[in-house]
């Protein structure tokens, strides 16, 4: 029954977010489309009161896809579509702890950019993401002995990104360079009682290129 409950609230959820996602497109009216590939290189790891201090980040490999939809020259409206993979490690003398958890990441980013000339633009953008556990995998080890296994981890997390970058024109296409950083919002493990819930949360520093193609 519990995993049915999940099922059903993880497509609850992705149907709500794709329909957040065409609401603003229409609002917008946009005048302008684009859209392309996304891939870059991502480092997280956790955040909250029980992360111990001795937790580091860990580095993987974040892509996808963007579309972005413009209603002028300087707002546009740009959700993503990512596979952006997060954990951390934590490491002792004598224990070493490592989570990965994959994601299926969907940012919905609200961008301003100012034209600097006719093919640089400087922007900014902030937005609400949401992510669904895809898997994961918990790897501890201690003095010579090692184990591998799966953590009990929420199937959704949601946050806020904020980040910046440069878009280059080049003909009908552009290149775009940026830097973001993603605030977790949910603790990260599932627990059944409160009382148990760790205070851990997602954080990660992304550095990406896109590459946009103008319809």
């Amino acid at each position: 029954m519990k995993t049915n409950t999940f099922q059903f609230n993880r497509k609850l959820k992705f149907a709500g977010l794709l329909v957040l996602a065409f609401s603003f497109s229409n609002v917008m009216k946009a005048q302008q489309l684009s859209f392309g590939p996304k891939l870059g290189i991502t480092s997280t790891t956790g955040a909250g009161d029980d992360v111990p201090s001795q937790t580091e980040s860990i580095t993987n490999i974040v892509g996808g896809v963007f579309f972005k939809v413009g209603s002028d020259g300087i707002f546009s409206f740009q959700p993503e579509i990512l596979y952006h993979p997060k954990g951390g490690v934590y490491e002792d003398d004598n224990f070493r702890y490592e989570l990965n958890i994959d994601y299926l990441e969907i940012p919905l980013l609200f961008k301003v950019q100012i034209p600097v000339g006719e093919t640089v633009y400087p922007f900014v953008y902030a937005g609400p993401y949401g992510a669904f556990e895809l898997g994961n995998e918990e790897t501890g080890e201690f003095f010579i002995f090692q184990g591998t296994g799966t953590a009990d981890i929420s199937d959704f997390d949601a946050g806020a990104v904020l980040g910046a970058g440069l878009d280059f024109q080049v003909s009908n296409m552009y290149l775009g360079l940026d830097l973001r950083y993603g605030i977790g919002m949910v603790n990260i493990y599932d627990a059944e009682d409160p009382d148990d819930q760790p205070d851990i949360k997602n954080r990660a520093f992304s550095v990406m290129v896109g590459l946009g193609i103008n319809l």
